[in-house]
């Protein structure tokens, strides 16, 4: 995602804000450690279909999915 998109940074925001606890190892400070792992915006990735964002990593050949937003 373009981080100098600032509409869909702050859309990305407030569904990080506003998401729901999805399993028993989710941090206390989810919001934080969200904001921290996806500061430049470089790994999050919006799909418009189903209106979601997924944060994900490259390592090698592989992506390696991190959450679902």
């Amino acid at each position: 995602m373009d981080a100098s998109d600032k509409q869909m940074k702050q859309k990305y925001m407030d569904m990080v804000c506003h998401s729901a606890v999805n399993s028993s190892m989710e941090q206390i400070n989810k919001f934080s450690l969200q904001m921290f792992y996806t500061a430049d915006m470089e790994n999050v990735y919006y799909a418009k279909d189903i209106d979601c964002f997924i944060v994900a990593e490259v390592e090698n050949d592989v992506l390696l999915l991190q959450s679902v937003i």
